[in-house]
């Protein structure tokens, strides 16, 4: 064998190690971009269930509001026509009735409250 011969098998021997590790190291790569584009398919899913979730929150938190607006507004309502009938009260029975109503107000008041938050609870839990 000439030195020739030996310097092409070498050489091709060289370029055989070389083509399989730039093969492996393409594989390699490969396989991790694919492992990549699958954990953002994944986390852009999971942004938009939680984008999801916090609009349902958004609407229930905004109904809440309503309601409890409402209540208020239902509760100052009950407090002025309250107020008014204790005025107008001269016996014991009747300064006794109008606490009554305004206790009847008073849990009517927390009742709404309890209700709005639970209404909320439930929708933000859904």
């Amino acid at each position: 064998m000439n030195p020739f011969s030996l310097l092409k098998i070498c050489a091709g021997a060289v370029v055989v190690i070389c083509a399989y590790f730039l093969g492996l190291s393409q594989g390699h790569d490969s396989e991790q971009l694919k492992n990549a584009q699958a954990q953002v398919r994944e986390l852009t899913e999971t942004i938009q269930r939680y984008e999801t979730k916090q609009k349902e929150q958004s609407l229930a938190l905004a109904e809440l509001r309503v309601s409890e607006s409402a209540a208020r507004a239902d509760s100052d309502r009950m407090r002025d026509r309250i107020a008014s009938l204790e005025k107008r009260t001269k016996t014991a029975q009747a300064r006794d009735t109008v606490r009554c109503l305004q206790l009847g107000a008073e849990c009517r008041e927390l009742l709404q409250q309890a209700r709005g938050a639970i209404n909320y609870c439930r929708k933000a839990l859904q």
